[in-house]
């Protein structure tokens, strides 16, 4: 998510592109991103003996790696002045946490999914209340520009995660599977994959884009003794339904499960 956050920064228009600066250990990511004309360097520390103390920050580690006190993530934080912004693309960790790890910054929470490398991504987003309705728009405009960005409240996440952080994972099945059926049909795997994305893609569309319900796009696609309507028949006589809400409802378990042991 770092890499796929800060290409989108680099690739602002000229009046509008931030000054910005990549931290990871790791040389080949470095050296990665120099080609693509990201600067970077191996730590914060070396960061700010250059004289560069950041106004914003973005935080895209693994919550465990954040937890290990190993890393020294949380002390070099610590060193930035007080006030600066933070942005936290970490998983299950909630802003209680970030505020009581790393005081001095003011923490906006965040989840996202891997759409965001195709500018199709949902981010969630909620904010310490000492975050400004200014920086709060400036937060937004970065996220709803690799896709759609949604202030909720912070109670609200888990939920929200389920669909929207762990939606794709249960739509790729859904896509594998319709694949699966077209190739037992005679289809080559190579079609019925193209197909079945596609019909993910024209049904998202037909439910961001032109505002249809679920259920009256369903209506409008089942016509009598067609071939929808029998389809549709053999999901429910195996319970789709039920088995989708229970996935988000599994889902929004173990996220709280999680920030509950952040």
């Amino acid at each position: 998510m770092g890499g796929v956050i800060a290409r989108h920064l680099a690739g602002s228009r000229p009046a509008v592109r931030p000054s910005l600066a990549v931290v990871d250990p790791s040389p080949d990511i470095l050296k990665l991103l120099k080609a693509e004309g990201i600067e970077g360097e191996p730590s914060l520390q070396v960061l700010m003996k250059k004289g560069k103390s950041p106004e914003l920050v973005i935080l895209c580690v693994k919550p465990a790696v954040f937890q290990k006190a190993e890393s020294g993530i949380s002390e070099t934080l610590s060193r930035l002045p007080e006030g600066v912004l933070a942005v936290s693309v970490m998983a299950g960790v909630p802003l209680s946490h970030l505020r009581s790890r790393v005081p001095n910054l003011r923490w906006v929470r965040s989840m996202t999914n891997l759409a965001l490398s195709a500018g199709k991504g949902m981010t969630l987003l909620a904010a310490s209340p000492e975050v400004t309705h200014y920086e709060q728009t400036m937060i937004y405009s970065l996220f709803s520009g690799m896709g759609r960005a949604l202030w909720l409240p912070e109670d609200s996440f888990d939920a929200a995660t389920a669909i929207a952080g762990s939606g794709p994972g249960l739509l790729a099945i859904v896509a594998e599977a319709m694949a699966d059926g077209g190739v037992r049909e005679g289809l080559s795997r190579e079609t019925a994959t193209l197909l079945a994305s596609w019909a993910l893609l024209g049904t998202g569309a037909l439910l961001t884009e032109r505002g249809h319900l679920p259920e009256l796009l369903k209506a409008k696609v089942a016509s009598p003794s067609g071939t929808t309507i029998e389809g549709l028949a053999a999901l429910e006589r195996h319970g789709i339904r039920g088995a989708l809400i229970e996935a988000v409802r599994a889902m929004a378990v173990r996220s709280r499960e999680i920030s509950r042991n952040a």
